[in-house]
């Protein structure tokens, strides 16, 4: 069928309305903080076949995975029981699809003079599923509600014998069902909707609409990546997770190899580290939908969100990795997996895109947390009034995003996975929670350095109030950066902030400004429990402080204007400390800048990188002319000689590195910086950092050309190769 284009384009325009009509009244029907205030929901259109046509989508990674879980209900029911016209189908099972059981989805198919001609899905993030709470699952069984596939509504009946059997399973009933009846009414109304379309376009067209719908998208992703250089760029992202035998944190890596070539993209993970034995862990489904995440935030973006934008990927996880975990292990810290999952692939969406010149759509990471570990925000017990204390509280909705080549990254500005996302308002947090917030501010040094700095992110200082048995999940303090990542010399993340729990010493203070204040005047410590229990007790009037994620910076930090630092100094956005230390300026106690000072102390920094040692010896070139053949790095370039010679040329100097098929790593000045030096504190249980800064400079004007993590127990390769252009591009 010829599909008209104007009618095409209304249509899909409607669409559209319709689906954020779906998820306006999920929305408004829900009980659950993260879904009304951080917006972690999705209404989403599906062909007869389960190929996604549009989302309309509050969370990226739901978009993702509901086609996986229509195909496989088509699968296993289609014949038995079968579908009919006004079914609604829960399912909430990670090794289906979706990251872990708290993500629940309802689809429902629809109907036309009896024939299935499409179907619409909703999906949320409910933290209630029963089950232990968060922290101690080893096995998906300890994780609590997960069901395959469940008719809660069936012929347009609504199923009260099995909406009770998934509530009652839940420690808070009310809410888990106020959340699985969101669902159902955002179907009903996108369904309705749907058909409403089908009567005025006819349901040929309607089909035909759709079926464009996810061939736009596989022709216009085609069309970006024909037009990037043809090569291969690689990351590695670090994370921690604790050990179930050792209860320490254990390291491990997320290894992203991404190849372009023509039309076509390759992602392969190979070299992720094995599937640990706690909830730290990804399904396939869980990776896949990821994988598109990032995808949609660095180069889909302006793709229409169907299954046609993934058609010329392709994506390879080997299986008992970290990232593609054999049943029956546990998954319920897959989405903080899955972040590392879209940092690792974004880095390297990031260099490409560089190489294709499109600056607009770099950024940094923004995902970058200098350690990890601690209270987490995952709650439990009961407030003062006895009701069932809502388990997340989700300020990293709020983090700092990453620096682009023209711009810092905006400080507390959103999420990589929810594009319409958002966190809760104190007043309402102290309405539900049994806490008292006395901070909630923009963190001091909490985005990556860099000629552009990453966004800060925020931090809170709150005491427990109202509560007896209030409990957090808790891990051991992984000391290094996760899951961020700094472009062509900016820093991966920052260094401020403090996550722990602080007894209250003799004494208090007024209203206390932040954790440094409170353990600067003594009048709080520190308590670090013994044996790194999965749930931590807060008792009743101590103190919780805790960050969350800031964006990576990009470029070398010396090329940040002095004045720029002093006014960030004097706007808390950097610390004295920092400025000197890493951006080499000199800032007075009154904010001014001491120029002086600042052009001495740059040079001393200089002096440092300068005293770093290359891996391997630049090689002797014939050329003696060199002429630009492609920019495929901020201060890098490919040049071709006259002699018919390739190699790596720094733009600020001129300076040869190495050949350019080779690792210009290898031929680059490295020095290793000390994480304790940089945050100029250690952690707050007092052991070493497991990972230090890997700097990378010019060998002939000390710019700063890359800062990786490095991680020297899991060993691996030293110097990752991260931009690998083909000779032919």
């Amino acid at each position: 069928m010829i599909v008209d284009p104007i009618r095409y384009e209304v249509f899909a325009h409607r669409l559209w309305a319709v689906g954020e009509e779906g998820r306006i009244a999920l929305q408004r029907v829900s009980a659950s903080p993260i879904v009304v205030q951080g917006g972690e929901c999705m209404s989403s259109f599906y062909d007869a076949s389960g190929r996604m046509i549009l989302a309309c989508s509050g969370h990226l990674r739901f978009a993702a995975a509901t086609s996986d879980a229509i195909r496989k209900l088509i699968e296993l029911f289609d014949e038995s029981p079968g579908f009919s016209e006004g079914d609604q189908i829960y399912n909430n099972d990670p090794y289906m699809a979706g990251s872990h059981t708290y993500d629940q989805m309802v689809v429902m198919p629809i109907y036309r003079q009896g024939e299935r001609i499409a179907w619409v899905a909703s999906s949320t993030h409910t933290a209630d599923t029963g089950g232990t709470l968060r922290g101690a699952a080893t096995e998906i069984y300890h994780e609590g509600v997960r069901i395959i596939g469940l008719k809660v509504v069936e012929a347009g009946k609504f199923r009260e014998d099995v909406f009770r059997t998934i509530v009652e399973q839940c420690r808070d009933p009310e809410y888990v069902g106020l959340d699985l009846k969101s669902r159902i009414a955002a179907n009903t109304v996108c369904a309705r909707g749907y058909l409403g379309l089908v009567e005025k376009f006819g349901v040929e067209f309607a089909r035909a609409a759709g079926e464009k719908m996810i061939e736009d998208a596989e022709r216009m992703a085609r069309e970006k990546l024909r037009r990037i250089p043809d090569g291969v760029w690689q990351s590695r992202i670090y994370g921690s997770a604790v050990g179930e035998k050792s209860r320490a944190a254990e390291p491990y890596q997320i290894v992203c190899t991404m190849t372009k070539k023509g039309d076509s993209l390759d992602i392969d993970f190979s070299g992720t580290s094995p599937q640990m034995h706690n909830d730290q862990n990804s399904t396939l489904p869980g990776t896949t939908a990821h994988v598109a995440i990032a995808l949609t935030n660095g180069l889909f973006w302006d793709v229409p969100w169907s299954d046609g934008k993934m058609a010329p990927v392709s994506v390879r996880v080997p299986e008992g990795s970290l990232i593609h975990c054999r049943f029956p292990a546990a998954c319920g810290g897959s989405p903080r997996v899955g972040q590392y999952i879209v940092a690792a692939v974004s880095e390297c969406l990031a260099k490409m895109n560089y190489a294709a010149g499109r600056y607009d759509d770099i950024n940094a990471s923004w995902q970058g947390l200098w350690y990890v570990g601690g209270p987490g925000y995952f709650y439990g017990g009961h407030t003062a009034n006895g009701w069932p204390v809502p388990q997340g509280l989700y300020d990293i909705h709020g983090g700092g995003l990453g620096a682009s080549p023209t711009r810092d990254g905006v400080p507390t500005g959103g999420h990589p996975n929810i594009p319409t996302g958002g966190i809760s308002d104190v007043e309402r947090i102290e309405m539900q929670y049994p806490f008292t917030y006395y901070t909630r501010r923009h963190l001091p040094d909490g985005g990556g350095a860099g000629r552009w700095n990453g966004g800060n992110g925020s931090e809170r200082l709150y005491k427990v109030r109202g509560s007896k048995d209030v409990t957090s999940d808790y891990k051991p303090y992984g000391g290094m950066p996760h899951g961020g990542f700094g472009l062509f010399g900016g820093y991966p993340s920052g260094t401020g902030g403090i996550r722990a729990l602080l007894e209250p010493q003799d004494g208090d203070a007024a209203y206390p400004s932040g954790a440094e204040e409170l353990l600067a005047s003594k009048l709080a410590k520190v308590s670090v429990p013994a044996g790194s229990p999965h749930r931590l007790a807060l008792p009743e009037g101590w103190w919780v402080a805790d960050f969350v994620q800031g964006g990576g910076g990009y470029g070398d930090p010396l090329e940040r204007e002095p004045d720029r630092v002093a006014r960030d100094v004097r706007d808390g956005r950097v610390t004295r400390r920092a400025a000197d230390l890493v951006y080499g300026v000199v800032v007075g106690h009154d904010g001014g800048l001491d120029a002086a000072a600042t052009e001495k102390r740059r040079a001393a920094v200089r002096a440092d990188r300068r005293a770093g040692r290359a891996s391997e010896k630049a090689p002797a070139f014939r050329s003696t002319r060199w002429t630009t053949a492609l920019r495929h790095h901020e201060y890098l370039e490919i040049a071709r000689g006259d002699a018919g010679e390739s190699a790596v040329r720094c733009v600020r100097c001129g300076h040869l590195l190495c050949a350019g098929g080779a690792n210009y790593k290898r031929y680059a000045l490295r020095r290793d910086r000390d994480l304790a030096e940089l945050a100029g504190r250690p952690m707050p249980d007092g052991k070493p950092y497991l990972g230090v800064y890997r700097e990378y400079a010019c060998p002939g004007c000390a710019t700063l050309l890359q800062v990786d993590v490095y991680c020297p127990s899991l060993g691996g390769d030293e110097d990752v190769w991260d931009i690998r252009i083909a000779q032919t591009a």
